[in-house]
């Protein structure tokens, strides 16, 4: 069996379009949340993961969205306080919030001999899991398919956009596919990252996909939104790998905040 595991669309259908491409052969797709949020297109989002039966459980961004469509703030905010999140739920409506709802926030399944338990995060931060004793701990704690006793354990978890394999040992691991739209500062690269497991085996892959259309709509929605939350885009679909390292970058626009400057956009 080959079982495709992505993680953190954040509203950018782009990464994950490109992934299948490649991978369209595969059995099975998991998805371990943050379908919306920090991008443009939360419907085709969405939409992707319905219409590929895609098993999926909700991520803490997809609460997030929960949360602001249901208190309504989202709907006459001006730009100076508009968020993704806002601009993500004006363009959403109630089938597409209530597909989100109806997320697990654990999922447990097998395949090919070995029990599985997904989730976003561990912890209420960025936490990992790093003893066999938490994982053991977390595992009795919300792992709920039975007759899998005696079979290897793997935890798949996502949020942290770091993709990683973290062992305990052969028959306990956890790992992160990392994400299907962008890195963390400190990792250049700017492909859809994603894990196969093929038969047991797990290998940790990526694909560069386009990202002009994505950028073209956060350089349209700049004067509609909060400088920084701009800014998120700029660094996720703006931001190119031979740039470098984009911690430096971070550091000098927090200077230039600090002095009350701020520098113009990549359009």
């Amino acid at each position: 069996m080959k079982i495709l595991v992505i993680s953190d669309l954040h509203s950018n259908a782009r990464g994950v379009q490109a992934i299948w491409e490649r991978e369209s052969d595969a059995d099975q797709i998991y998805m371990a949340g943050d379908l919306v949020d920090y991008g443009p297109e939360p419907m085709a989002s969405i939409d992707w993961v319905r219409d590929h039966g895609v098993h999926c459980v909700r991520g803490n961004h997809d609460d997030r969205l929960i949360r602001v469509w249901q208190s309504g703030e989202y709907a006459n905010l001006p730009p100076e306080q508009t968020a993704w999140v806002h601009h993500n739920c004006r363009l959403l409506t109630q089938s597409y919030v209530d597909a989100l709802s109806a997320l697990p926030t654990h999922l447990s399944f097998e395949a090919d001999g070995i029990a599985y338990l997904m989730t976003h995060r561990y912890g209420d931060a960025y936490q990992t899991i790093e003893s066999r004793y938490h994982f053991d701990k977390y595992w009795e704690a919300h792992f709920d398919l039975p007759g899998c006793q005696g079979y290897p354990r793997r935890m798949i978890f996502g949020h942290s956009h770091r993709q990683q394999i973290m062992s305990f040992g052969k028959d306990a691991l956890w790992l992160n596919p990392g994400s299907a739209s962008y890195r963390r500062p400190d990792e250049p690269s700017k492909d859809a990252f994603y894990a196969v497991i093929q038969d047991g085996e797990i290998d940790l892959r990526h694909v560069p996909y386009p990202r002009e259309a994505l950028y073209a709509e956060a350089v349209r929605m700049r004067p509609n939104m909060m400088e920084d939350e701009w800014r998120v885009a700029d660094f996720f679909f703006g931001w190119k790998e031979e740039d470098g390292p984009d911690y430096p970058w971070l550091e000098l626009l927090a200077e230039r905040r600090k002095k009350g400057i701020v520098p113009p956009g990549r359009c």
